[in-house]
């Protein structure tokens, strides 16, 4: 039986949400508010009047590229990013739907599900790969097979962390409701209850990571979903988790300002990694992160941007694995190249 924690967290925790990972969009005048004032009149090249874009984001690796782009003015000082946070896919979706937001940071089922339903999302990048583990204190637990029995909590319902917890489950023998008992619950919930010792089983994703190692000695990583992805599939390739997109029709209206953000976040997310201290400031700042905890598990989060048409490997190996395993989980068939921003 999968069930659903209520989030009885309180907030500041919730700024500590992972995965995978969105945003979404049009662009506005800054003196404007609402929809109906964002409509364009043909294609805007650049931003020759104030104007602000509201992005969408969980508090999780897509999002710091974001935060220096913020501080540096990296789309020109007549542009203004806006942050809207979500925590669960349904408040992503809604951005998406509400004519307000221009960029999303997209769990990659996400992305797939809305397009196969014939929204007009357009995936740019993949920006985190990897990034999910499964924890335990536990330590009889060898392999999936030894889940069976307990109750495993796993973040984000239908996210890739889900997906691919429950594929790898079906590759051991175990059905999800029926060998073992699936809890869904925020990815804060789920480290605080790692931390405490409430929870013994559950599917993580940095940095909530590295803050319930910290936290609680006896927890350690038993499967990095990583090396499973590679053993699985016989490959060496990278397991793409989250990216980030947008919708046809802000590409059509905002064309240079659609490249522009690509090459700015491209160049953030190296100045990020190569930056982790002050990456921590800045989501301290605007988050209200750890900076020490950001920091310390900025190298292990994953955080490489790759195009979307430079990942189409990657990202068709991933979906097809998905399709092969649960159809409706990327929105039942693989998704054709028109889900690919055609810029690099």
């Amino acid at each position: 039986m999968k069930k659903t924690l209520s989030r009885t967290i309180p907030i500041l925790i919730m700024f500590f949400l992972m995965l995978t990972l969105a945003a979404c969009g049009t662009a506005q005048p800054a003196q404007s508010a609402g929809p109906k004032n964002q409509e364009t009149q043909g294609t805007q090249e650049t931003a020759s009047e104030p104007m602000t874009i509201k992005v969408g984001v969980p508090t999780a690796p897509p999002a710091l590229p974001v935060l220096h782009m913020m501080e540096t003015k990296a789309l020109g000082e007549n542009v203004n990013i806006e942050l809207s946070i979500w925590d669960e896919p349904e408040t992503l979706i809604a951005m998406v739907q509400d004519g307000e937001h221009a960029l999303f940071a997209f769990p990659l089922t996400v992305v797939s599900k809305l397009y196969n339903k014939g929204l007009d999302v357009r995936l740019m990048n993949v920006n985190t790969w990897g990034v999910t583990y499964f924890l335990t204190s536990d330590p009889d637990i060898k392999e999936w097979q030894d889940l069976k029995g307990k109750t495993v909590y796993v973040p984000l319902q239908s996210s890739p962390p889900d997906a691919l917890t429950q594929y790898f489950l079906h590759e051991a023998g175990l059905e999800a409701g029926k060998d073992l008992e699936i809890i869904y619950a925020s990815t804060p919930e789920i480290a605080t209850l790692l931390a405490s010792g409430k929870a013994a089983y559950a599917t993580l994703i940095e940095p909530q990571v590295t803050r319930a190692l910290l936290a609680n000695p006896q927890l350690r990583i038993a499967f990095s979903f990583e090396e499973e992805w590679q053993r699985v599939n016989a490959t060496d390739t990278k397991i793409p988790n989250a990216g980030f997109g947008t919708t046809q029709k802000f590409i059509d209206a905002y064309p240079e300002l659609t490249a522009q953000f690509q090459e700015a976040y491209a160049q953030s997310t190296q100045w990020a990694n190569e930056n982790p201290e002050q990456m921590g400031e800045l989501a301290e700042k605007y988050l209200g992160l750890k900076k020490e905890l950001v920091a310390k598990a900025l190298p292990s989060m994953g955080l490489t941007f790759q195009s979307a048409q430079d990942s189409k490997t990657e990202l068709k190996m991933f979906y097809e694995l998905l399709w092969n395993f649960e159809p409706s989980m990327i929105g039942g068939k693989v998704a054709d190249d028109g889900l690919y921003y055609g810029g690099k």
